[in-house]
């Protein structure tokens, strides 16, 4: 959310920053006439190797194609799907759909992870 404006990041333009072949940062950004606004500006790896840590890892959901082509292009593994993982959390965020924009159910939490060893 910038200036009143919701963005739906999954539909924006990017680019991926690499260091070695290996994914290190994210830039999202929207155009409006003769101004590039960033609306996301990623560069976590850093920050974590600095604090110590051996792996960065996400949570998306089963029916998040967009973002499960994405995560795997640029270089994350998938290490487990939580099955039935959703409707756990709906107790906690009852407003998640049942179903993602494509109609898939939205069951299952998929992990992915980003080894920062030996990189």
């Amino acid at each position: 959310m910038s200036r009143g404006i919701l963005h739906d990041a999954l539909s924006l333009p990017g680019l991926v920053a690499e260091r070695d072949g290996v994914p290190v940062g994210l830039l999202l950004y929207r155009i409006e006439r003769d101004e590039c606004e960033v609306v996301v500006l990623i560069a976590i790896e850093p920050i974590a190797r600095r604090a110590g840590c051996r792996r960065l890892w996400l949570i998306t959901t089963n029916d998040n194609r967009s973002a499960l082509a994405f995560y795997r292009a640029v270089g994350w593994t998938r290490v487990a799907v939580h099955r039935g993982a959703i409707r756990e959390a709906r107790r906690l965020k009852p407003e998640i759909p049942e179903f993602g924009e494509d109609g898939t159910p939205i069951e299952d939490e998929i992990e992915f992870e980003l080894s920062l060893e030996g990189a």
